[in-house]
């Protein structure tokens, strides 16, 4: 059965990828992590750009210069910095917009290590890198990071992107399991007494049929509005190989679906073997219980200003891929039914207003699972949800300031399920807001950008993270109260500055005093200053 399935999917993909000759443009996703997006969601939020939508990131670059081009007849309502910000993006996106012009042989224009032509498209290579030092009082932890970005477009039809980091990090501060932190987990290579290394790698291969764009990509998903993390898909873990299919229906409405392959982390006793290749040592094969991941996205504009997404999506394990989790329009829930209640549903939305005059309200919310039959009665409800409120405000009261407040609570139990390999997560990382289960976050950043290029910023934190008991009380009730000990507690108070010296070029510098407590570990209001510089290039 499974061989059958496999046969499946594997002749879906090659259908796929030989429809490509019927493709009529190019694209290839730029990262969530781009400063065009924050422009973008600036424009839209001071009533310059419309049919803007971005709950479901990463968008292509095509569609970035596409709103650009939009953006063309409010060039005299932007203040002096977003005139000089968007020449800049423009630079940064000349070559799609050329194509979107009609110029048959567009061509790139900001600088790259090497950009050459290739059949029917482009090729731009670059090396990239970064050196940060983290100060956490005695103790310090170093950052050195390098590697290689490559993309463009080939033969008409087809968009690449390839980009590899290789990390090292030493020092006594090292936070190696990435915990109470929206760092991006991580897969160690290598690990020291005071020495970890790991790598990143995000590749795609994408096309177009139409108006559908598919791709075949290990890239990260930021699926939510919320700026300190998302509650549906956020890039706390790893990056994940998917294929993903987004069609742009009307003007004022997307629709996108992917399907993902996951690392469980979960031990298959069944197949892991002894290789019996030696006979002077033992060597055990350890194999994983299989994972999958699909879901689905639909973004519309009901009137200008007002963004609504909803969306669902499905962890499965121990079987796959499932031929009914294939089908983009699918009801999961249903196929669930289907398959006899064996996998993990999920359902979250957005609600992305800009009707207030420079000032930008949002909503998120996550539902692992909601009994709307005793949703108000604490002896039996099951309210295992996740939300985030936020407010951002530009040019209030004074031009070039930004206002950041933004507040996030996941219930006890979300993210899990009784069945370890179909949690929510991947290489053992949460999928969704970087903290967790049984925790609220409490987020404020006050900025100012002078020039375009330089931003000053304070910010205002508190975290708080409760205890994780056994999954069998997540079945049982009543349930759990809302952080249940032992409590994990910050509070920080930070000041930052960016200076972006070339293109692509970051120099950050951090300073934030911090007050912890924690009931398990018996700490209660230690105060710590932590400071942190980098300089980066090409990764963002």
């Amino acid at each position: 059965m499974k061989s059958r399935l496999t046969l499946r999917f594997t002749v879906l993909v090659s259908a796929l990828l030989q429809a490509a000759s019927l493709s009529d443009a190019q694209s290839v996703y730029l990262p969530a992590s781009h400063e065009a997006y924050s422009f973008l969601r600036r424009m839209e939020t001071r009533d310059l750009l419309k049919e803007y939508r971005d709950a479901a990131r990463p968008l292509s670059r095509r569609v970035i210069a596409s709103h650009l081009k939009a953006l063309e007849d409010e060039i005299a309502r932007m203040t002096e910095i977003e005139r000089d910000e968007y020449e800049f993006l423009k630079g940064e996106f000349h070559y799609e917009l050329s194509s979107l012009a009609g110029d048959p042989e567009p061509s790139e224009i900001r600088w790259h290590l090497i950009s050459t032509d290739f059949p029917g498209g482009i090729l731009n290579f670059d090396l990239i890198g970064r050196l940060a030092q983290t100060n956490l009082e005695k103790d310090y932890a170093r950052l050195r990071s390098q590697g290689a970005r490559f993309y463009g477009y080939v033969f008409d039809d087809i968009g690449y992107y390839l980009n590899f980091v290789d990390n090292r990090e030493v020092g006594k501060a090292i936070n190696v399991s990435k915990v109470n932190t929206p760092d991006p987990g991580v897969i160690l290579t290598k690990q020291t007494d005071d020495a970890i290394e790991y790598n990143t790698t995000e590749a795609q291969l994408t096309f177009h049929i139409g108006a559908f764009q598919f791709s075949l990509e290990k890239m990260q998903n930021q699926w939510g509005l919320g700026r300190r993390g998302q509650v549906a898909f956020s890039d706390k873990a790893p990056s994940y190989p998917q294929i993903k299919m987004r069609v742009p229906v009307t003007d004022w409405l997307d629709f996108i679906y992917l399907h993902a392959e996951l690392n469980s982390s979960v031990l298959d006793s069944a197949r892991s073997y002894q290789t019996h290749s030696s006979s002077l040592s033992d060597y055990y094969r350890p194999v994983d219980r299989l994972k999958y991941m699909a879901a689905h996205i639909v973004e519309f504009t009901p009137v200008r200003g007002v963004d609504i997404s909803l969306g669902e999506s499905v962890i499965y394990s121990d079987r796959g891929p499932l031929l009914i989790y294939l089908i983009p329009i699918m009801f999961f829930k249903s196929a669930e039914h289907y398959n006899q209640d064996k996998d993990n549903i999920q359902w979250f939305g957005n609600v992305d207003l800009n009707l207030i005059p420079n000032t930008n309200l949002y909503f998120s919310l996550f539902i692992d699972e909601l009994n709307l039959d005793d949703i108000l009665d604490p002896l039996k409800e099951r309210n295992q949800l996740g939300l985030t409120v936020g407010v951002q405000t530009y040019d209030l009261p004074v031009k070039n300031l930004e206002f950041l407040a933004e507040y996030t609570r996941i219930n006890p139990w979300a993210y899990t399920h009784k069945y370890t390999a179909a949690n929510f997560t991947n290489n053992g990382y949460v999928l969704g807001h970087w903290i967790g289960q049984n925790a609220d976050n409490l987020y404020l950043d006050l900025s100012y950008r002078p020039l375009r290029s330089l931003v000053f910023g304070t910010t205002v934190e508190v975290y708080r993270k409760g205890g994780l008991k056994d999954i069998a009380y997540q079945y049982r009730l009543p349930s759990q109260h809302f952080l249940y000990g032992p409590l994990h507690k910050e509070r920080s108070f930070g000041l930052y500055a960016q200076y972006q010296f070339v293109r692509d070029g970051f120099l950050d510098a951090r300073v934030r005093s911090r007050t912890l407590s924690d009931e398990a570990l018996r700490i209660d209001k230690e105060k710590k200053l932590e400071w942190s510089v980098s300089v980066r290039y090409g990764i963002w």
